[in-house]
């Protein structure tokens, strides 16, 4: 279902937009995780009084937070949805994959930066669109191969999130907000277009991208410069998040630039992206989300790993020990130390 916001919805959700934003130009710098500690986390035989499910990891015991928030952002590549049934080869890939973690005890946020091209265990459908267990591929394809076997939209955002949760050991996920990467080309014509410096080759998707040059970038040019991938460099989706995450921070600074000078202008941009974004939050979960924004304060994190030539396409596999320390220290808190348990 499209997310349709009456303008009370829209004046809450005017905050979240400046999240989404600010978070997605943060989320995309790439950050390597350099000190794993050992063993992944396993089921205690015997449990301390703690009631929760405990783990116990590096020589101590954890337990989940129960009090943390999820929201799965999905930056997807194909023009603004619609509600008819995908025809076969018709429907989007997720692009952009990041997990926002809200930690009121702390009060701040983390977004963690998942690589698309990450292999993991992905819902499967048969030809009526029934369940049919999982496979392993690109994440990615949890959202396109779930929209095209099932056509349902929904159906696609919860695979997504499913594989999500399968790739960080079965941590929940809550809510999932999706934007069309059109929808990032409107967001920068808003913003009155975005300075960069091409670092790349662009001659064979766009000749007006010159390599050492700074442009402004405007409509079409703005999306093939955050959407290209092929015949781009390396053709490597860690080259193209790297030019996203420096496209994303002066797309941030120009919005910061004209929100500080209209007051209105968050709540005209999130009006005119309605017709790119989805969601199954509520208003009043939006609202929420927004004061927080307001107040937390934001990271970010990212997988480490390493990206490989599959038969056909690129894979990127993450490094388990990194991968454990990450969900332990942003899901799990510490219940007893080693020394603790003689």
């Amino acid at each position: 279902m499209r997310l349709r916001l009456n303008v009370r919805a829209l004046k809450a959700g005017a905050t979240f937009l400046v999240l989404l934003v600010l978070l997605l130009a943060g989320g995309l710098v790439l950050r390597r995780w350099e000190e794993a500690r050992p063993g992944p986390p396993v089921p205690l035989e015997e449990e301390p009084e703690d009631q929760r499910e405990l783990v116990s990891y590096g020589g101590a015991w954890y337990a989940p937070r129960e009090d943390l928030e999820t929201v799965l952002f999905l930056g997807l590549d194909k023009a603004a949805l619609d509600d008819s049934i995908p025809v076969s080869g018709d429907y989007a890939q997720a692009d952009f994959v990041a997990l926002l973690v809200l930690d009121p005890g702390t009060e701040s946020g983390k977004l963690i930066h998942i690589n698309r091209d990450t292999m993991t265990d992905i819902p499967d459908f048969d030809a009526s669109g029934r369940p049919l267990g999982t496979y392993t591929g690109q994440l990615a394809l949890a959202y396109a191969h779930a929209q095209a076997y099932t056509g349902s939209e929904r159906t696609a955002c919860e695979s997504a999130k499913k594989a999500v949760s399968q790739l960080l050991y079965g941590v929940e996920i809550d809510h999932y907000v999706t934007l069309t990467l059109d929808g990032v080309a409107c967001l920068n014509d808003l913003a009155g277009g975005v300075e960069v410096e091409v670092q790349d080759d662009f001659s064979a998707v766009d000749k007006t991208l010159v390599q050492g040059e700074t442009v402004t970038l405007l409509g079409e040019h703005a999306l093939n410069y955050v959407r290209a991938r092929w015949w781009v460099g390396d053709s490597s989706n860690l080259e193209r998040m790297e030019r996203q995450s420096e496209y994303l921070d002066a797309l941030w600074k120009k919005l910061n630039e004209r929100m500080k000078a209209d007051e209105g202008f968050a709540l005209s941009a999130l009006a005119a992206l309605n017709d790119y974004m989805d969601s199954d939050c509520t208003a009043e979960q939006l609202s929420a989300l927004a004061e927080k924004a307001r107040t937390y304060e934001a990271g970010q994190a990212s997988l480490a790993g390493e990206a490989v030539m599959g038969e056909r396409y690129m894979e990127f596999y993450a490094d388990e020990d990194a991968l454990r320390e990450l969900v332990v220290d942003t899901f799990f808190e510490l219940v007893k130390e080693p020394k603790e348990l003689g």
